[in-house]
């Protein structure tokens, strides 16, 4: 008796945001945006201006250093804001954690890590990285 392969078809399935446990803050976990087509198209739009005013005020002096401290800054804000979805295990002032208050009032740290899952995710070089 000759034994064929089944034709039935798995079905494949998708979860558009990926969870982490944080290593920074204990029992925090964060769920971030995984990357379509459509979000990194967005979120290139959204980072291009914030970028070229950083590159062009990096290699001023030390006013236009700050300001380009001030554009790194706000282009971390922006990962966050685009890219954490949820955040749970973690009270900012008695209460649960936001997005918002993640950015206004949380660790840092915490903050950091965040933004780093989400560069992870994004896929980019240094080289990227830098030009962002």
């Amino acid at each position: 008796m000759m034994k064929f392969p089944s034709r039935l078809r798995r079905k494949s399935s998708y979860a558009s945001l990926l969870w982490y446990e944080s290593q920074t803050v204990q029992g925090v976990r964060y769920a971030i945006r995984r990357v379509s087509l459509s979000q990194r198209i967005e979120l290139t739009k959204k980072a291009r201006e914030l970028s070229i005013r950083h590159e062009f005020l990096e290699a001023g002096d030390s006013a236009d250093e700050l300001e380009a401290a001030l554009a790194d800054l706000l282009v971390r804000k922006l990962y966050i804001e685009w890219g954490l979805v949820e955040l749970t295990g973690l009270r900012v002032d008695e209460e649960p954690a936001t997005v918002e208050a993640l950015i206004e009032k949380g660790p840092e740290a915490l903050a950091d890590e965040i933004i780093a899952a989400i560069r992870g995710q994004l896929g980019l070089s240094e080289e990227e990285r830098k030009n962002f």
